[in-house]
């Protein structure tokens, strides 16, 4: 039977282990000077805080063997994680992440203006979203937004193959691809069936991806700010390999 006794115990050392990453990501955390202007080091600062909200996320739903949910969150890290390192190797990117807002921005407004529903045309109406999106157009319409997808933040980021061996897998989740319906089935010698409920099949690497994502965060925050936290976290990367042996076997053998 699976429950939250059931996966605490069976992976205690390694949520321990979670847990001790995420008491000293809070306590640098509340070490941060927070910029007073909107510059690309305040924006690294607020990645880095909802990243640790998202890794907290993730530890709650893998001890309740929540496995999809958790995979979607660890897809939305990996893609704040590309940001925040790109960010600190070119700050001039920032221009980027505010395109990226203004163009969503401008879309949202759009796709009001296409509503179908009487309520919801009338409502769009109410707060005037076609003179926010007119205006918003005159103000866009001599610049060229530069508007870079998951990928290319990767790139810039120097963290195209992290973007390839998870970001890739996770975006299924998200998506509820094919391969993503795999977390519902359960094959047996007997046929087919439907899963629903806690399990733990790939909590491992799920949250060995989110310790990868917060553990290098970390050190990307405290580089960006003169820091070097390296001898720190060190100790954390160091642990990881005994869990490797214990935990990928146990997949090995249970595959």
């Amino acid at each position: 039977m699976y429950d939250k006794k059931f996966v605490t115990e069976k992976y205690s050392d390694f949520f321990d282990y979670a847990k001790d990453i995420n008491r000293y990501c809070m306590a640098f955390l509340k070490k941060l000077k927070v910029s007073d202007k909107y510059d690309s080091i305040f924006i690294i600062h607020t990645l880095f805080l909802r990243l640790l909200e998202y890794f907290q996320g993730v530890f709650i739903l893998l001890e309740r063997g929540m496995m999809p949910p958790a995979k979607v969150l660890t897809r939305g890290m990996l893609e704040i994680v590309f940001i925040l390192a790109a960010l600190e190797k070119n700050p001039a990117l920032l221009s980027c992440y505010f395109d990226q807002f203004q163009d969503g921005r401008k879309k949202a407004l759009k796709a009001a203006l296409q509503f179908k529903n009487d309520l919801l045309r009338n409502d769009a109406k109410k707060h005037d979203i076609e003179k926010h999106y007119v205006k918003l157009k005159k103000e866009l319409c001599d610049k060229e937004l530069r508007v870079l997808k998951p990928k290319e933040w990767a790139i810039e980021a120097e963290m195209e193959d992290f973007y390839n061996l998870y970001y890739v897998s996770y975006s299924n989740a998200i998506h509820s691809n094919l391969a993503a319906l795999d977390d519902h089935l359960d094959e047996t010698m007997n046929g087919l069936y439907l899963s629903f409920g806690p399990s733990d099949k790939d909590l491992y690497e799920v949250m060995k991806c989110c310790i990868y994502i917060i553990v290098n965060a970390a050190q990307i925050t405290a580089s960006a700010n003169q820091e070097d936290i390296t001898n720190e976290l060190e100790g954390f990367k160091t642990e990881l390999p005994a869990f490797d042996e214990k935990y990928l076997k146990d997949e090995l053998t249970t595959a």
